[in-house]
């Protein structure tokens, strides 16, 4: 029996099972993303020392740990600076994330649940230092509090 290249078998499987978009939207957006441009950007340098900004954003991720990102911004010299500092997504009394919340007034109670964004919330001034570490700046963790 001779076979025809262009024969398809359906068995049921979906076609996302083996990578294939069902439908031109999600081809579409991941062809964009494959062919993303990005801005340059002006480097701008922060000091070492104390700022002043507020609070951005919380964002959580899995990969390749499970860390609590803050975004801070801070103006420079009349820009808007934004700034990421992580803490492993880990709550206990002496745990880096822990000590931020309590910093900013959760109590923290064993085998209770708790939701950072209530302490940490968007738009809350806060005051940071950071260092120089290199070409880039960290913030000090322990110095993030309110202002």
């Amino acid at each position: 029996m001779k076979g025809n290249k262009d024969l398809v078998f359906d068995y049921g499987i979906p076609h996302h099972f083996f990578g294939v978009p069902d439908n031109a939207k999600e081809i579409k957006e991941a062809e964009r993303l494959r062919k993303m441009k990005i801005k340059v950007e002006e480097s701008i340098k922060l000091d070492d020392g104390k700022h002043e900004g507020t609070i951005e954003d919380i964002q959580y991720r899995e990969k390749p740990y499970s860390y609590t990102d803050i975004v801070l911004n801070t103006k420079v010299k009349g820009k808007d600076v934004k700034i990421k500092v992580s803490f492993p997504t880990n709550i206990t009394e002496n745990s880096a994330l822990g000590l931020l919340l309590i910093r900013f007034g959760a109590k923290l109670a064993v085998g209770k649940d708790i939701e950072p964004e209530e302490f940490l919330t968007k738009g809350l001034n806060v005051e940071f230092q950071t260092i120089t570490k290199g070409k880039y700046y960290e913030v000090i963790k322990e110095s993030l509090k309110k202002a």
